[in-house]
């Protein structure tokens, strides 16, 4: 009885020690939470979503057969604490949920998937539907890390999608993937057509579509746990930008356009 009751309070110990709001699918947990009731969450990216999984084991029931019907709630209780016994038991020997010729009645198991979609990003750029060849165009995202909540088991669960790549295409057969999301002319303290690290130049004149693809990384977290890692990415597409590229042409004159609203270039 003694070596019982060590056994038991081990396995108790694994399983609770496991049940921070966040509960990783341990060996441990996925043996003895089969019967103590522990739940099991995990990640993955499915498409353009993060689906959370969480699966939450409760208790089976001793079977009936060959056994008298208990004469009393605390008979039926001592019953099941000693099944029970016999389970655990059988899981820190053998390293399994149930042993063979085991006459019980397996948990109860429910399942649940929650699925979570990021929040597109959007460009913009400078000029804006316009620019001169042979100046720099600036384009720039707007995205932030953000939070997205849901209900998993019945129970809070968000995940944290966090921006890492901007893959550009601009149109002229050029590429380029950026970390940075860019920012405006003024924002960075520069002037227009001044070069960033995300502007492009273009070199022929022409009408041009700009595409905009965003690399996300995932976190997840359950009933408010710490966050942790999704395996995988998510890349979703931003808006589409129309563009024209066009000339310039520089010259001196005596006034500018608000003393002479007919002088050249005005």
């Amino acid at each position: 009885m003694v070596r019982l009751l060590v056994l038991l309070t081990t396995v108790l110990a694994l399983c609770f020690a496991a049940s921070s709001p966040v509960r990783a699918a341990g060996a441990d947990c996925e043996r003895a939470g089969l019967y103590l009731g522990c739940e099991n969450v995990s990640a993955g990216v499915a498409g353009g979503t993060v689906e959370l999984t969480g699966m939450s084991n409760q208790p089976g029931s001793p079977a009936t057969s060959g056994q008298s019907a208990p004469s009393s709630t605390a008979d039926a209780e001592a019953n099941y604490r000693a099944w029970r016994g016999e389970q655990f038991l059988c899981v820190v020997r053998y390293g399994r949920a149930a042993c063979q010729g085991d006459d019980a009645t397996g948990p109860v198991t429910t399942r649940d998937i929650a699925a979570f979609v990021p929040t597109p990003g959007r460009q913009q750029m400078e000029p804006d539907g316009w620019t001169v060849a042979g100046l720099h165009t600036n384009f720039y995202a707007i995205t932030e890390q953000h939070v997205v909540a849901g209900t998993l088991l019945g129970r809070p669960a968000d995940v944290r999608f966090t921006p890492t790549t901007f893959h550009w295409v601009y149109g002229d057969g050029a590429a380029a993937t950026k970390s940075t999301k860019g920012a405006t002319w003024a924002a960075q303290g520069l002037d227009e057509f001044d070069p960033t690290p995300t502007s492009h130049v273009y070199e022929r004149l022409g009408d041009y579509t700009i595409t905009l693809t965003i690399t996300f990384g995932a976190e997840y977290r359950f009933d408010g746990g710490p966050w942790l890692p999704v395996i995988g990415s998510l890349t979703l597409p931003a808006n589409d930008l129309h563009l024209r590229v066009g000339t310039a042409k520089t010259v001196l004159v005596e006034q500018d356009c608000l003393a002479n609203p007919a002088g050249p270039g005005c």
